[in-house]
């Protein structure tokens, strides 16, 4: 997780709190979508993203309040799931400090890594689950 978040402080301008604290709810929102044995081979490949997404689970768990809860509940109704899951991810990486023009580069970072650790096959697995990754890219 080090290098991931070297990575994003470099890449965004962010500091390693930040970077860390969203990195951790990425982690465990994706948890959560791709379920146990996919979540096992990334956690094999980049040491920490287990304890990253343990650490954040209860708050990325946390139904989304207020206005932000109200619209991706209404996102999701309307144009599916994963809008809704859209609005939730970014609401939660914004609580953890990330400004919404930040949000695509947290992405793709986040992404590129996956790929650079796991391999395409593995990569486009996750996204199937989790493929509101891709709608924060733009």
């Amino acid at each position: 997780m080090d290098e991931l978040i070297q990575k994003l402080t470099a890449q965004l301008g962010i500091d390693a709190g930040i970077a860390n604290k969203a990195t951790g709810q990425a982690m465990a929102m994706i948890k959560d979508k791709v379920g146990g044995d996919l979540f096992s081979q990334i956690s094999g490949a980049i040491p920490g993203a287990e304890n990253a997404a343990a650490a954040s689970a209860e708050t990325a768990s946390e139904p989304a309040s207020g206005l932000m809860g109200a619209l991706s509940g209404l996102a999701s109704k309307t144009l599916g799931g994963s809008a809704g899951e859209a609005m939730e991810l970014g609401s939660s990486l914004k609580s953890a400090g990330l400004k919404p023009e930040q949000m695509g580069g947290f992405a793709s970072t986040l992404l590129e890594f996956l790929k650079d650790k796991l391999g395409d096959d593995v990569l486009d697995q996750i996204l199937s689950k989790v493929p509101m990754l891709k709608s924060l890219i733009g």
